[in-house]
């Protein structure tokens, strides 16, 4: 789950994965037994808003692993498609090449992201002083 998953309570803990992976906040309150009222509150806490951003990225992080995990196969059967007698099925082909590279690229910024602001709440983002010299956010 999130670092933050031991400042909640035994049932905020628990709707974590669920609010998470579910579509909407009617169906984790469904899936929770609890009303959709209480997850908006919980929802306004830090603790529990933060634990379940942690849990969804989590998830498309373990998602977007499966997916790379059998990336060269499917680059495989795109180029076989790419060279397809039918126009239609070649053009396709290539498009969905171009847009599986984008998103591969994203997820790279993500992660890039998630290590920038881990580093903001450390205070140890190096930054430039007048003399070209790097000092920490924070003095420790």
């Amino acid at each position: 789950m999130s670092r933050n998953v031991t400042s909640l309570s035994r049932s905020q803990a628990r709707a974590v994965g669920v609010v998470a992976s579910s579509r909407t906040l009617a169906d984790a309150a469904s899936a929770l037994g609890v009303s959709e009222r209480t997850l908006m509150r919980w929802q306004a806490e830090p603790a529990f808003a933060n634990a379940v951003r942690g849990a969804a990225r989590e998830s498309a992080r373990d998602a977007s692993s499966a997916l790379l995990a059998v990336q060269r196969r499917a680059v495989s059967v795109m180029a076989e498609a790419m060279s397809d007698d039918a126009p239609a099925v070649r053009l396709r082909a290539a498009g969905m090449v171009l847009d599986h590279g984008e998103r591969a690229l994203g997820v790279d910024v993500d992660e890039r992201l998630d290590r920038v602001e881990q580093r903001l709440e450390e205070g140890s983002w190096p930054m430039h002083d007048a003399s070209g010299g790097s000092t920490p956010l924070r003095s420790a």
